[in-house]
């Protein structure tokens, strides 16, 4: 059976001189990464891959230096696309009443976004080729909010904005056998998880 560690990616620094994938850690979230390390140990880590996403790669990277594991990245694994841009959204309150749509439903996006659907079908082919490649091995994968609560809605009755309780970093255990089953969470902060809120 092979073993996945979904890891959302520790606190990012935003910038809008910065493409979106180009997001660094903040000050905080280079600690968290740190922190992380020892939780990753722990949990028998011995692959990696990641979201190409700078702020993933380098939430994984500490660990990745003690163990002496490459990061694999693909793709597929990056963060959902709402919208052309990341400033389209021009309020607070409105960025808010996109995220809780584009949870509620799946076919909703702004222009030049991605729609929910297309986001988990890439994001499910990516964990395929994942577990595909590593029989029997447990694997950290570097990921994003609103990509991971896709899918965690998919396998658990989450109710209300269950994403807010999604924390820079929070990791989600699955097994995958025939199917991919969660079967656990962590937060670094000690807060209460996804399922627990």
């Amino acid at each position: 059976m092979t073993t996945l560690i979904l890891v959302r990616h520790a606190q990012s620094a935003p910038s809008p001189d910065l493409p979106e994938r180009d997001f660094p850690l903040s000050e905080l979230g280079f600690r968290q990464a740190i922190e992380l390390a020892p939780v990753l140990a722990e949990l028998g880590v011995d692959a990696l891959a990641s979201s190409p996403y700078l702020r993933a790669v380098e939430t994984l990277r500490p660990f990745a230096e003690q163990a002496g594991l490459p990061i694999a990245t693909d793709e597929d694994l990056r963060e959902r696309r709402l919208a052309g841009a990341w400033t389209d959204l021009a309020t607070a309150e409105e960025a808010q009443a996109a995220i809780r749509r584009m949870h509620a439903d799946l076919d909703f996006c702004l222009e030049g976004g991605e729609t929910g659907r297309a986001c988990i079908a890439r994001f499910d082919a990516a964990l395929a080729r994942i577990v595909a490649a590593n029989p029997g091995r447990t694997v950290a994968v570097g990921s994003h909010g609103g990509v991971l609560g896709h899918l965690l809605a998919r396998h658990a009755p989450l109710e209300g904005d269950f994403w807010r309780r999604i924390r820079n970093p929070h990791i989600f255990v699955f097994d995958a056998v025939a199917e991919l089953r969660w079967t656990g969470e962590r937060t670094l902060d000690g807060s209460p998880g996804v399922r627990e809120g």
